[in-house]
């Protein structure tokens, strides 16, 4: 499901210059956390709002990003089957483990 994402995310700890940020260990990761990337004014109001990657607000925003997030810059279709959200929530919860 990765596949889907990784022409502007990654889960690589030290890779940057993507159209996306980095998705390192995004659970638990407060919104808009990325030092140095370009966020969108949307997804800075939400991080000021308190928005954070937990399963479920992950779920709700690979589900359909607008819902979440207003005027967000992701532009990839919503992934509708809960199976495939969730083997990809599954998959950027492992992101990290074994790099550190």
């Amino acid at each position: 499901m990765f596949q889907r994402c990784y022409a502007c995310h990654s889960v690589e700890l030290d890779e940057g210059n993507l159209q996306g940020p980095n998705l390192y260990k995004v659970l638990g990761r407060p919104a808009a956390a990325v030092p140095g990337f370009d966020y969108s004014q949307a997804m800075k109001e939400k991080a000021a709002e308190g928005l954070v990657w937990d399963v479920a607000t992950l779920d709700a925003y690979i589900a359909d990003p607008d819902a979440v997030v207003p005027g967000t810059r992701m532009t990839i279709p919503p992934v509708r089957n809960a199976q495939e959200r969730s083997d990809l929530i599954a998959y950027l919860a492992r992101s990290g483990r074994f790099q550190d």
